[in-house]
């Protein structure tokens, strides 16, 4: 199963998801994370370090197994990001290419998670189109909010067939205001919400400097809890909605 972690904005929270959400999926299944954001914050959270290797006009001459990097995370493999793939849009002549890039390793793993670019393009066209999920980190303001509508009536040709959910991230228990829209976005339709919220936190932040998920350097904070529950919650919800077909 394909998960992709979607915003068109920046800043939140999409990277750090990825990563917690792959470390707890790894627990029990084989889990590749897909590095598509140039800025390679994904790859760098995972401790890898790599060279601009012009990625695009490669992988389609080697395949994209030869771009497949173990992680000292067991069960988690890793395609990592460099600055040439801010050029992927020249590249990518329609929205198949991905899942034709992803047909030959698909049954390699349980779930492959993909950091996406904050980006509306034929990158992100490729991405809805091989995704079977799309998880849209929400931060409780209007226009993050608004984001999100917009996103979803966008993609609606992509999502016919597909999940697509959003989860509160970033919330600051400071401000009234996060906390009031919290409330109001809890109450769009349950078949497009997670309920576990990830709070704003300075251990998420740590991120950075630890290289590595939350719940491996602080494994009883708030945040790791978070993150175990956000991970259980999107399975339930995968297994009510299969049963419903």
């Amino acid at each position: 199963m394909i998960i992709a972690l979607y915003n068109i904005k920046g800043g939140v929270g999409k990277t750090s998801t990825t990563i917690n959400l792959a470390y707890n999926a790894s627990k029990k299944y084989k889990v590749l994370v897909w590095d598509l954001d140039p800025q390679g914050a994904s790859t760098f959270f995972l401790d890898r370090k790599v060279k601009d290797d012009n990625f695009v006009s490669k992988v389609e001459k080697k395949g994209i197994r030869k771009f497949i990097k173990s992680t000292h995370h067991k069960n988690i493999d890793l395609i990592p990001a460099d600055l040439s793939l801010k050029d992927i849009d020249r590249h990518l002549e329609d929205d198949k290419m991905f899942k034709t890039l992803l047909k030959d390793i698909k049954k390699d793993y349980d779930y492959i998670f993909i950091d996406s670019p904050p980006t509306l393009s034929i990158i992100s066209q490729n991405i809805f189109k091989v995704s079977d999920v799309i998880l849209i980190p929400t931060i409780p303001t209007i226009l993050s909010v608004r984001t999100y509508n917009q996103i979803v009536k966008y993609f609606k040709n992509y999502t016919k067939k597909k999940y697509i959910f959003t989860f509160l991230s970033m919330v600051d228990k400071r401000k009234k205001m996060h906390l009031d829209i919290a409330k109001k976005i809890l109450k769009l339709p349950k078949k497009q919400i997670l309920k576990t919220p990830i709070y704003d936190s300075a251990i998420v932040e740590k991120m950075g400097e630890e290289l590595n998920p939350v719940e491996i350097f602080a494994p009883y904070s708030e945040s790791a809890k978070a993150y175990i529950q956000l991970w259980q919650e999107l399975l339930e919800k995968l297994k009510t909605l299969k049963e419903k077909k």
